[in-house]
């Protein structure tokens, strides 16, 4: 997506709401988004400032063999490696 410094998340907190949003609207589950983006090195993404939202990173992964693109919001507590997730979905390319 972006030259930007490599983005790297040590912890994932999906909430049950999220869990079940994407799975239910994309047949997407919390394992396979931890699977792609946890503990993973180069991950292609860039930051988005949405005005109602705030500041996130949007990761554009692999699951399935499908281009997905996965919303991450920064935790406000420490470490700078924490996210909660947003949303999963399909990429439309």
């Amino acid at each position: 997506m972006a030259d930007e410094p490599d983005l790297w998340v040590a912890v994932l907190h999906i909430s049950d709401r999220t869990a079940e949003k994407i799975h239910s609207k994309h047949w997407i589950t919390p394992d396979e988004v931890r699977q792609a983006v946890v503990c993973v090195t180069g991950l292609d993404y860039g930051w988005d400032d949405d005005p109602e939202r705030g500041m996130r990173a949007l990761v554009d992964c692999r699951i399935r063999g499908a281009r997905v693109i996965v919303v991450l919001y920064p935790a406000t507590e420490p470490p700078d490696d924490v996210y909660h997730l947003g949303s999963a979905y399909p990429r439309n390319t």
